[in-house]
């Protein structure tokens, strides 16, 4: 059927009225193509012609504030799939569409949009182009044509055109495209229980963004991070076998201090691969472009603190940009892009920005705790306590709210997840903050997840959906958590079957299966009774719930997901910075005689690892201070390194060698001190 009115913000396709059988679509491979296809060729067994084929108006007044500007009447018609661009008219009179306010509507050979009216009613009405707006790159803004004449959409055969001809201008309907996909948020329903109204206040500008090839991702993480990890970094099959092989060195480096990693390798490389996969699908983000992926880089870092004690990461570089339509226009109540006013007075985010992330995972087993404030967010800050120091008030600690003042994951997609509660310790959902796919932007204006879209909606264009089930013995692997924790999509009714079905979830949404893969997190539903004086019962669709498992109280660099943890000598490393370790393994162990370990890795490329250790020597008082020499030498004899020379303590000690300088090939090292000399060979490869 048509769509119940033609009113802002409504989505439709757009099929001739006379026949019923011609549709409005935007060509597969370059969106300014507008094609006309068979009607039946638009259904959800084909979705990418499906979203291909639908349109929404937006009236030109509807980012302005609206209490004070009312709207217009007078509309862009701008693609699904690419809501920046919108339907326009070449010299030529063919109508297609154009960049209508990118980061790059620059580069753009024609750039604008034209403003259209209805005559008429959703199940027949021409389409009149009443102004066209074209950019002006010596003003740097769209304004409009002076000399445009008012036109009429015109189905002519195959093409689209435009015509000054009222009589030829073509009578369309307005299909609604609920009967196809559900892309709305109703009022009363769980992603709006409480039926907040759509709020008028004016949208927040943008500020002034770079391009995404001039993001820190692509420009400084291959100068900030070590050559040992250069290899990682990408996509391609060589970035992959050097994930591969980190994640061999980390296994051992834990298994030698009695440690291990929370889940098998094969999962990490599966995840790691799944990011990597995603590509921008959509223009709907600003600064975003299309083909590029979400998760430019995924590496692992395998390096100690101070103590000798590894604490090996997944590091996530990321855009947080989903690959998909966002719908960002659609919100109902969104965050206010300021503080400290009136919610009336303030702009509000509609438009998202590119992020540049780098959010650690931490592969080692931290363990899980038994009671909720068993982790210590007293260095990060929590919901509950924030908002008692906001508001004078004394609020119970729940998994709810027991929770990171921002972030507690990452999707695969590399848009990072929120508490399902914002910071008026209510749930999002409440207030009408949400798309339909669970998503908003804060005053950061960088995408971010709040509730689980697929199980609100199953259309097929959330993070993760009903496709990703078939064929599969468990629910699809959506994201995972800053406790380490993984996080899998919801367990559907319809595939009773998959291991752990019958398992219950505790409060954290996470449970064991007890086949020896480990504890993990779900996306899951549960019914919850609103704090608003209605008492609304609603069901709330998490991703995470909020509350960590897993245990955080000795992951260093904890809660940390930017490009500053470079510039922090404390926690730069655990990113991949360059670094001199520390020597001391921290072992209380006082060794009994002189020992120098193999290097590891070894063949290596080109850093290793060596380990050495020191006695007591009896003195009749304190253990004495011995002078400990370690250096490298080519196998012509020649010192090619000191990497120690100065008195040490008994104990245990490890030292980095970079052979980055060197040629390929055997090189020993010499431990001497006294009378005692060890020598050991390694071979760096390049």
């Amino acid at each position: 059927g048509a769509i119940s009115a033609i009113e802002n913000r409504e989505y439709f396709v757009i099929l001739d009225q006379a026949t019923m059988s011609n549709v409005i679509t935007l060509d597969a491979s370059d969106i300014s193509v507008l094609n006309i296809n068979p009607a039946d060729s638009v259904n959800t067994s084909t979705y990418g012609s499906l979203l291909r084929s639908i349109f929404q108006i937006v009236d030109i007044n509807t980012h302005l504030d609206n209490q004070v500007i009312p709207l217009a009447g007078k509309y862009r018609i701008n693609p699904f799939l690419h809501s920046y661009f919108g339907l326009n008219a070449a010299a030529d009179g063919k109508a297609y569409c154009t960049d209508g306010g990118t980061r790059y509507i620059g580069d753009a050979a024609n750039a604008g949009y034209v403003l259209v009216q209805f005559d008429g009613t959703a199940s027949s009405t021409k389409i009149k182009a009443v102004s066209q707006w074209k950019y002006d790159a010596a003003q740097d803004s769209i304004v409009e044509v002076s000399s445009w004449k008012t036109k009429w959409l015109k189905l002519d055969g195959s093409s689209l055109t435009w015509t000054e001809t009222e009589s030829e201008g073509t009578s369309f309907f307005l299909a609604d495209i609920n009967d196809l996909i559900d892309v709305t948020i109703e009022e009363g329903s769980d992603f709006n229980p409480l039926s907040v109204p759509y709020q008028p206040n004016a949208t927040a500008a943008l500020p002034d963004v770079g391009t995404i090839d001039e993001s820190q991702i692509f420009q400084d993480l291959p100068k900030e991070i070590d050559d040992v990890y250069l290899k990682q970094l990408g996509t391609s099959e060589s970035a992959t076998e050097a994930a591969s092989a980190m994640l061999d060195n980390i296994e051992n480096t834990l298994t030698s201090h009695g440690d291990k990693m929370r889940y098998p390798k094969a999962f990490y490389m599966a995840l790691r691969q799944s990011m990597l996969s995603q590509k921008i699908a959509s223009t709907d983000v600003y600064n975003a472009k299309l083909g590029y992926n979400t998760v430019p880089d995924v590496y692992f870092t395998n390096t100690t603190d101070d103590n000798g004690v590894p604490h090996p990461f997944m590091v996530i570089a990321a855009h947080a940009v989903s690959t998909r339509p966002n719908l960002l226009i659609d919100v109902h109540r969104p965050p206010g892009a300021i503080q400290g006013v009136g919610y009336a007075e303030i702009p509000v985010t509609r438009h998202a920005k590119l992020g540049e992330f780098l959010d650690k995972i931490p592969l080692k087993d931290y363990g899980l705790i038994d009671s909720l404030m068993e982790n210590d967010l007293s260095p990060y800050g929590d919901l509950a306590s924030d908002f008692d120091a906001t508001h004078g008030t004394i609020t119970e600690k729940t998994q709810y709210n027991y929770v990171a003042l921002a972030s507690v994951g990452v999707a695969v997609d590399g848009v990072t997840i929120y508490p399902a509660q914002n910071n008026n310790i209510r749930f999002a959902v409440e207030d009408g903050e949400i798309t339909d796919s669970g998503i908003h932007v804060g005053g950061g204006l960088e995408l971010h997840y709040h509730a689980d879209g697929n199980a609100y909606n199953h259309n097929g264009i959330n993070l993760y959906n009903p496709s990703d089930y078939e064929g599969h013995d468990h629910p699809p692997v959506i994201g995972i958590a800053y406790d380490g924790i993984a996080l899998f999509g919801e367990y559907e009714d319809a595939y009773p079957n998959m291991v752990g079905y019958n398992i219950p979830l505790d409060k954290y949404g996470g449970h064991d299966h007890g086949d020896g893969f480990g504890y993990h997190y779900h996306a899951h539903a549960e019914s919850i009774t609103s704090s608003d004086p209605s008492g609304k019962v609603f069901n709330e669709h998490f991703l995470l719930v909020g509350a960590w498992r897993g245990n955080i109280n000795n992951i260093p660099g904890f809660d940390e997901g930017k490009f500053n943890q470079f510039r922090d000598p404390n926690i730069a490393r655990y990113v991949g910075a360059k670094y001199t370790p520390v020597d001391v393994t921290g072992e209380s162990e006082i060794p009994v005689k002189f020992e120098l370990e193999q290097n590891y890795p070894n063949p290596f490329n080109p850093a290793t690892t060596i380990r050495y250790s020191i006695p007591s020597v009896e003195t009749g008082h304190a253990p004495s201070l011995q002078h400990i020499v370690l250096k490298v030498f080519d196998v012509l004899g020649n010192e090619v390194a000191t990497l120690v020379n100065e008195d040490k303590s008994p104990g245990n000690y490890i030292v980095k060698f970079d052979g980055r300088r060197l040629a390929s090939g055997f090189y020993i090292y010499r431990l001497q001190t006294g009378n005692v000399s060890i020598n050991k060979k390694m071979l760096l490869i390049k």
